[in-house]
């Protein structure tokens, strides 16, 4: 019995060791103040009793240390004991927020490789048809559920199709054009060189979202890796002309 306990609380632990961590220190640093609080209540008390017997309207540093030191006791051990849980639930989620990163990297890599050597086999033509085919697909997928919630932008009426968010929005292609350029331009002539996709959102008058801050483009990756897009030109299911961007670089974790 206590053996299949332990199987089961051992994984709990193991996935939530970060938050445990945390909320043991949290915990430790609240009971810290609440008891300082009180020993400090006490320890007034103690110093007034201790002034009279003694006779004295104020007591000397040393003698103060004396009759409180033990009060205080309880708060430094918590104290101590809360600061390294803090310490080490930050590192723990700091080495899965590092590996997850590399996880993320070496699947985006994967992803690209599987991308150019499809369209070294299949040739430029048949790679673009494919493109256009699975734009067709996620227009027809999530048309019906999102169409009610177009945003219009700027003076354009052509409706086109944003994949990352799956949101339908009035604009001209010109003016997706233009809110690239500018966004590239900004990143090759600033030292950090980073586009985040709430930058990219925000030019376009879209709403933003929760990955607006995490993920985006940068002049890290050279010229390559900044907005690069095409758009695919497909009918909606009540046959209503749509185009459908496609990012030739996705957008990777910033």
């Amino acid at each position: 019995m206590k053996s299949n306990i332990l199987r089961t609380i051992k994984p709990f632990i193991a996935k939530n060791e970060p938050e445990i961590l945390m909320v043991m220190g949290i915990t430790g640093m609240l009971f810290s103040v609440i008891w300082g609080v009180r020993a400090t209540e006490k320890a007034v008390r103690k110093i007034d009793i201790k002034k009279q017997e003694l006779n004295k309207t104020k007591l000397t540093p040393g003698e103060v240390i004396k009759e409180t030191w033990k009060l205080y006791l309880p708060v430094v051990v918590s104290t101590a004991a809360s600061i390294p849980c803090i310490v080490a639930g930050n590192r723990v989620s700091n080495r899965r927020n590092m590996a997850l990163a590399a996880a993320y990297t070496i699947s985006e890599t994967a992803l690209q490789e599987y991308h150019d050597k499809t369209k070294e086999i299949i040739g430029d033509k048949k790679y673009e048809q494919l493109q256009e085919s699975l734009s067709k697909d996620k227009v027809e997928k999530t048309y019906k559920e999102n169409m009610s919630r177009v945003t219009l932008v700027g003076d354009g009426d052509s409706l086109f199709f944003e994949p990352l968010s799956s949101r339908y929005f009035k604009t001209s292609w010109n003016r997706i054009s233009k809110a690239a350029n500018e966004l590239n331009a900004d990143a090759i002539g600033d030292v950090g060189g980073e586009i985040t996709l709430g930058a990219w959102y925000d030019i376009l008058g879209l709403p933003s979202t929760q990955l607006d801050d995490e993920l985006g483009w940068t002049i890290a990756d050279g010229i390559h890796g900044l907005i690069d897009i095409s758009i695919d030109s497909v009918l909606t299911p009540d046959d209503i002309p749509c185009g459908a961007i496609r990012y030739n670089t996705m957008p990777k974790k910033i």
